[in-house]
């Protein structure tokens, strides 16, 4: 090898291993953490949407009731309190359970859903009144009744790289908890999820999603 050779190896050499360097260092940062509770694993796959079976028997009525919230939610995030937070998870519930194509929604008047709100404010568990429920959806004709509460909820922060800036965005936790009632045997079906998102409307209609696709597959539907 040349003398000039050597010279440029020698000046490749530092170059060399501050590149590889900075690629461990950029691939260490690239791994997302979220500083919700210490000690938690985060799934880092996106989330996908919910694909429901395939139905093609009789429609069965059914009343959506709006969710609650558990005391421990309500205690960290006060704001969740707020109606409208109901009312949305109320929307994103029937939604999801028309999109199943199993169901006939029947649909209370508003009196019904603000007294069934105010209910669920009202109560020391944060949770709908069964019984009440059941008797309105009775009286709607209704053979099966569904509500929930979200019994977790959480925020925080997630962080990565995109190429060499680092990007902090928000990303929720949402528990949510259904309870689906037949109005007649009074047979009952449970399913839960916990879900991540970006934000409040992504991680609740994941979460939603999958509680859902549980009970329809529970095979008690």
């Amino acid at each position: 090898m040349t003398k000039n050779g050597l010279l440029q190896g020698k000046a490749d050499s530092p170059l060399l291993l501050s590149l590889l360097l900075s690629l461990l260092l950029l691939s260490a940062c690239a791994q997302k953490t979220l500083d919700i509770e210490a000690g938690q694993t985060i799934p880092q796959h996106k989330t996908e949407a919910v694909v429901f079976p395939p139905y093609e028997g009789e429609k069965i009525p059914i009343a959506v009731f709006p969710m609650g919230l558990s005391e421990k939610a309500a205690q960290r995030y006060p704001h969740l309190l707020e109606k409208s937070v109901g009312l949305g998870l109320d929307n994103v519930l029937a939604d999801t359970i028309y999109q199943t194509r199993r169901y006939r929604l029947v649909e209370a008047n508003e009196a019904v859903i603000n007294e069934s709100l105010n209910r669920i404010m009202m109560s020391a568990s944060g949770l709908m009144d069964e019984q009440h429920a059941l008797r309105i959806g009775k009286i709607l004709g209704a053979k099966k009744i569904i509500y929930g509460e979200v019994f977790d909820y959480s925020e925080g922060t997630e962080e990565s790289v995109a190429g060499l800036k680092a990007v902090t965005t928000p990303r929720i936790r949402v528990g949510i908890q259904l309870r689906m009632v037949d109005t007649e045997t009074l047979e009952y079906v449970p399913a839960s999820s916990v879900k991540y998102g970006r934000d409040w409307s992504e991680a609740s209609q994941a979460a939603i999603g999958e509680a859902v696709l549980k009970l329809i597959t529970s095979g008690r539907d």
